[in-house]
């Protein structure tokens, strides 16, 4: 049995459950379609709140405070274009990534114990 592929297109809720996905990954609360009427173009909205709601963004923003903290002690350890510091970030992008997505600052990442260098 052949199975077709359609495309995604902007603005197609194909695509807005795409974004969603990818920025939520396994991370997406229990959300109804009775809470976003249907519509995965609304959705993101809607995890949001509930990400709010149950404290997710604090918790992500204390947790890449703590990988950014391990990101510059490998620097200061192996030097900035290690192999070791390039992994480190690798695993540190998603993460930023995700709070570029929620707004999440860096002075959020200052109040969560990220202690970046001096310039």
């Amino acid at each position: 049995m052949a199975t077709t592929m359609t495309p995604l297109h902007p603005g197609t809720e194909a695509a807005a459950q795409a974004c969603t996905f990818a920025i939520f990954g396994s991370d997406i609360p229990p959300v109804g379609p009775e809470d976003y009427g249907g519509s995965w173009r609304t959705a993101l909205h809607v995890i949001a709140e509930e990400w709010v709601g149950e404290g997710r963004f604090e918790r992500h923003a204390a947790r890449t405070a703590t990988a950014l903290n391990e990101l510059f002690a490998t620097q200061r350890l192996f030097g900035v274009g290690s192999p070791e510091a390039r992994a480190d970030g690798t695993r540190l992008q998603p993460l930023i990534d995700r709070c570029r997505h929620f707004g999440i600052t860096t002075a959020d990442l200052r109040r969560h114990g990220a202690r970046f260098p001096e310039s």
